[in-house]
């Protein structure tokens, strides 16, 4: 149960930290969750990192779009 209460506060801080809420909702927030401690630090530090690697492309062709005969068996029929 601590570990999902880090996670939360360190997505929470990711996210104010990327631009979602207004700055004073931010500060305020991430002052918050400063107080939860190393391990939710760690884990925003983390989060960030992964969020800035996703935005520059680096999990690009993770999101690559399916080959072309995987969808064959399964044909729809026409409507009439």
């Amino acid at each position: 149960m601590k570990l999902l209460v880090h996670a939360i506060g360190a997505w929470v801080t990711v996210e104010a930290a990327s631009g979602r809420y207004p700055r004073p909702l931010a500060i305020g927030l991430t002052m918050l969750v400063s107080r939860l401690g190393a391990k939710t630090a760690a884990l925003a530090v983390a989060g960030f990192a992964l969020k800035r690697l996703d935005e520059a492309g680096a999990f690009d062709s993770l999101r690559k779009a399916p080959s072309q005969g995987a969808g064959r068996g399964r044909r729809l029929a026409k409507p009439d």
